[in-house]
């Protein structure tokens, strides 16, 4: 039986991270785990990498050999990760050391509780969509597991972006820019931008204008099976294009993007308590009451 080889990826610039890896290093040391521990540090200054049970090694060599990846940080080093993947077998969890932590939603104290169900087969796979991205004047191809965004460049005047879906023409948007994001990505800055949350499972893309010089040009959902052609328009001397926040360039007015749903699906571990509306309602605070009742004046009569 092939030992079950597991990655830890880090964001090496949080501070407080080498605490959560000798606790890791103790409980493997401990338990004897049937796991073969691998992290890459990136040369964080804040880990010290004198480990007893944890290899070290490149993130090249992890990505080759690993079932499972663990990425400590938050949804942004989880984000990151999943972008530099070539393999879509890997099997992600993401641990949260930052903000809102909601796709990289297990709590540091509760990672090693985490990976001894994972090796006890007691979780979930909880299979995401992506977004593919062509840019057939480049040949460049990237892929989104959030969104696609579509900006101005810090140009004071809104540009202008012509879309079809499929051979149909959907809208010319006077805008700042527009995101295309998966039913993940809805969370994120399509949320912020006024659009609505959709449940992962939903096989969808939102299209969501930003700051639209129109009210009637509102967020659109459309089926993931459709192909959507975007030729964007602007006086400047360019625009640029991000996936889940990472700018992948600037580009000449008149070019054309084509977007369709990718073929790679992103497969994150996931414990029974962590199914998506109960994860959603609690990070949103859903059901809690903010109201300070000790100030109500309202009175019997």
């Amino acid at each position: 039986m092939l030992t079950k080889v597991i990655g830890i990826l880090v964001n090496p610039r949080k501070k407080n991270i080498d605490r959560l890896v000798r606790k890791l290093d103790d409980w493997i040391l401990g338990t004897a785990p049937p796991a073969d521990f691998r992290i890459c540090t990136y040369d964080s200054p804040y880990i010290k990498n004198n480990f007893r049970k944890i290899r070290t090694q490149s993130d090249s060599e992890i990505f080759k050999d690993a079932e499972l990846i663990i990425t400590l940080g938050g949804d942004g080093t989880l984000l990151r990760t999943i972008n530099k993947m070539k393999r879509f077998d890997i099997r992600m969890l993401g641990v949260n050391l930052g903000g809102l932590g909601f796709i990289a939603d297990t709590p540091p104290d509760k990672l090693t509780d985490h990976i001894q169900n994972y090796l006890e087969g007691r979780f979930f796979i909880d299979e995401r969509s992506q977004i593919s991205c062509y840019l057939p004047e480049t040949d460049k191809k990237f892929r989104a597991f959030n969104d696609i965004v579509i900006d101005k460049a810090g140009f004071a005047r809104v540009i202008q972006i012509e879309t079809h879906i499929d051979t149909e023409a959907l809208n010319n948007y006077i805008a700042d820019g527009l995101i295309v994001s998966t039913p993940t990505g809805s969370t994120g800055h399509s949320l912020s931008n006024g659009g609505p949350i959709v449940a992962p499972g939903a096989r969808v893309f939102v299209i969501n204008p930003i700051c639209p010089h129109s009210l009637t040009n509102r967020p659109v959902i459309i089926p993931d099976d459709m192909k959507l052609k975007i030729v964007v328009y602007t006086e400047a001397d360019s625009f640029n294009i991000y996936r889940d926040g990472t700018e992948q360039g600037s580009f000449p007015s008149g070019t054309l993007m084509e977007l369709k749903r990718s073929e790679h699906t992103v497969k994150l571990v996931k414990m029974e308590h962590q199914r998506f509306f109960s994860v959603l309602s609690k990070k949103l605070h859903w059901g809690e009451d903010f109201r300070n009742k000790n100030r109500w004046t309202y009175k019997k009569i």
